[in-house]
């Protein structure tokens, strides 16, 4: 029971998330969770999942920046996930496939 709260929370407060700040928060708890055992069998838990938590978190945002681009069908330039319209020639920005 006490999982399917912490999971529909979670799907609640990253709905309206950027996909940035959705792998951020994928990525805290699954670092934290994972910090949090490792850290139990030292007797650490929660040093261990604050720690798992942080690196979790920073790491998920960099992956998700990494993957999430658009790019411009007229001039080829890139840019990130946010960006709806090229701003040098204001055409309307594609998903990146790679």
């Amino acid at each position: 029971m006490k999982r399917t709260v912490v999971y529909g929370a979670m799907l609640f407060l990253l709905a309206g998330c950027t996909p940035v700040q959705k792998g951020a928060g994928v990525g805290a708890v699954a670092g934290g969770a994972l910090g949090g055992i490792i850290g139990s069998q030292s007797g650490s838990g929660g040093t261990g999942a604050a720690i798992g938590a942080a690196v979790g978190g920073i790491t998920g945002a960099v992956v998700a920046e990494k993957a999430q681009k658009k790019f411009c069908p007229v001039c080829g330039a890139t840019y990130s996930s946010d960006v709806v319209y090229c701003p040098k020639d204001g055409t309307e920005l594609k998903d990146k496939t790679e």
